[in-house]
């Protein structure tokens, strides 16, 4: 029986630190605090680390086992993430229930998009707007719009494993790099995600799975890049220079 990859992940904390980062970002951003208008950037930074960390456990476990354990996958990242979102759809259940969100709408439907992980689509879906999201303490009167971004990854989470699956099926019948690969299918959303802005709408490109894919993508593509190679030193001196344009 091998031996899941996920709990010998090597710990990065500069991992950590753009988190870190990323959070302050958007705390920010929602507070309207001076110099950060462009807080919104630290969600599709998360986004990214997403992809990033993820793909590198799925090409880590495809090298060391030459295949992926995807029950094994989904168990793991349900342990890791349904246990704080069930607690914090109860407790706005139980909150919702005592008349704290009174005068709040639909939150039922909110509670069960959070609860099946497509509340990125049951916004779309209801017609609402970005701007409705970030309008000043809309985390108070609606409790659960951070579901939003939740939904995209834990999408990403469910179809990502079988879909990289496939691709390096390809990789094997073609003779291509997983860089090459994922590179491909990274540029065909990086396309498609102003096309859907163009066609459908701001609020579309901004709650829509296919055209945040883009974001997540880089990361996978960043981790096919960096798969096997000796980053320790070489590249250490970008760290700056990244945590500057980040700024």
């Amino acid at each position: 029986m091998p031996r899941p990859v996920d709990a010998r992940a090597r710990y990065e904390p500069a991992l950590d630190g753009i988190r870190a980062i990323a959070v302050l970002a958007v705390v920010g951003y929602h507070l309207e605090a001076p110099g950060f208008g462009g807080g919104l950037l630290g969600v599709g930074v998360f986004f990214t680390l997403s992809g990033f960390l993820i793909t590198s456990l799925l090409l880590s476990e495809e090298q060391r086992h030459h295949h992926i354990d995807a029950p094994a996958f989904y168990t793991r990242r349900a342990r890791r993430l349904l246990p704080a979102s069930l607690l914090c759809l109860t407790g706005v259940s139980v909150m919702a229930g005592l008349g704290w969100f009174k005068g709040v709408a639909n939150l039922r439907r909110d509670v069960l998009g959070a609860l099946f992980q497509v509340f990125n689509w049951v916004k779309l879906g209801a017609g609402e707007s970005y701007a409705d999201l970030t309008a000043s303490q809309a985390g108070f009167r609606k409790p659960l719009d951070h579901y939003w971004s939740l939904a995209i990854e834990e999408q990403f989470y469910w179809i990502w494993p079988v879909a990289f699956l496939g691709l390096m099926w390809v990789g094997r019948r073609f003779r291509l790099r997983p860089v090459v690969i994922v590179g491909g299918l990274t540029a065909v959303a990086v396309v498609a995600a102003p096309v859907i802005a163009a066609v459908w709408g701001h609020d579309v490109v901004y709650f829509a799975t296919p055209a945040r894919i883009c974001e997540i993508l880089m990361g996978a593509l960043a981790a096919c890049w960096l798969h096997g190679r000796d980053t320790s030193q070489r590249w250490a001196p970008l760290a700056p220079v990244g945590l500057g344009a980040l700024a």
